[in-house]
C-alpha cells in the first residue's frame, strides 16, 4: 500500500461556475458533459470506493500566470476567471 499519483491534461470545454470568484466555493453544475463536474464526481467515486484522497485540484490554465485553481476535496476556488 503506498501513494499515487492520477494526473490528467485535457483541452476544451472547462470553465464550470466562471461567476465564482477567489475563495468562493465551486459545487459544480452537473452537467455530464462538464470536464468539471466529471472531474469531481471522479474524486467522489474515489473517496467512495475507500481511496484516502489526499490531494485533487483542477488547475485551469496551468502555464499562466492568471490560473484559476479549484480544489476539488474544499470546493474552494483560487482566483477568477
Amino acid at each position: 500500500m503506498g501513494t499515487f499519483n492520477i494526473n490528467i491534461t485535457a483541452v476544451g470545454g472547462h470553465g464550470c461556475q466562471r461567476e465564482i470568484k477567489d475563495g468562493g466555493e465551486v459545487y459544480g453544475c452537473q452537467s455530464m458533459n462538464c470536464p468539471d463536474c466529471l472531474a469531481r464526481e471522479f474524486i467522489a467515486h474515489m473517496q467512495a470506493k475507500g481511496v484516502n484522497v489526499e490531494e485533487g485540484k483542477l488547475t485551469h490554465w496551468p502555464s499562466q500566470e492568471d490560473q484559476v485553481v479549484d480544489d476539488l476535496l474544499t470546493r474552494k476556488r483560487s482566483g477568477s476567471f
